[in-house]
C-alpha cells in the first residue's frame, strides 16, 4: 500500500469516528450513578438528582476538545420518555453554564401521567449522534 492508501484509510477512519454511529446509544445505570455516552467526538455525562416525590431532575454535561458546543440549547436537545412512547419537554433548565467545549445544566421535568417503570432520558442530535438514552429502573 502506497502513502496515498494509507492515507485515505486514515481519512476514512477519521470521518467514521467524527460521524458516529448511525443508532441511538445508550447507557444503564443505578439511580444516582453518572452516566457517559461518548459519540461524535462529544461526551455527554448525565446524573438523576431526584427521582422519588420530587420531579425527575438530572445534571447534563456537554463536554469536548473539538466541536463548539455553544449552539445546543438543553431546553431543546433533552427530552424525557414517558413510557407509551411520548416525549416530554423540560419544565426548567437551572444553572445552565460554561462556553465553547464545556457546557452543563440541571433539566428538570414533570411526571408523566402514569409513572414509568423506568426513567429514560435522551439527548437529541448532538454532534451528529441522533439520540443518547440514558436509563434507570425506578424503586
Amino acid at each position: 500500500m502506497g502513502f496515498a492508501g494509507m492515507l485515505l484509510g486514515i481519512l476514512m477512519t477519521g470521518a467514521l469516528v467524527l460521524m458516529g454511529p448511525g443508532r441511538p446509544v445508550a447507557a444503564e445505570e443505578p439511580p444516582g450513578a453518572k452516566q457517559s455516552v461518548r459519540g461524535g467526538g462529544v461526551t455527554v455525562d448525565v446524573t438523576l438528582l431526584a427521582e422519588r416525590g420530587d420531579d425527575p431532575t438530572f445534571l447534563v454535561v456537554l463536554d469536548t476538545h473539538s466541536v463548539d458546543l455553544d449552539s445546543y440549547h438543553f431546553e431543546e436537545i433533552v427530552r424525557l420518555r414517558d413510557g407509551r412512547g411520548g416525549e416530554l419537554a423540560p419544565t426548567a433548565v437551572e444553572g445552565a453554564e460554561g462556553s465553547g467545549h464545556h457546557r452543563k445544566a440541571t433539566v428538570r421535568f414533570a411526571w408523566p401521567e402514569r409513572k414509568p417503570k423506568n426513567l429514560e432520558l435522551v439527548v437529541k442530535g448532538v454532534a451528529g449522534i441522533p439520540v443518547r438514552v440514558f436509563r434507570w429502573a425506578l424503586h
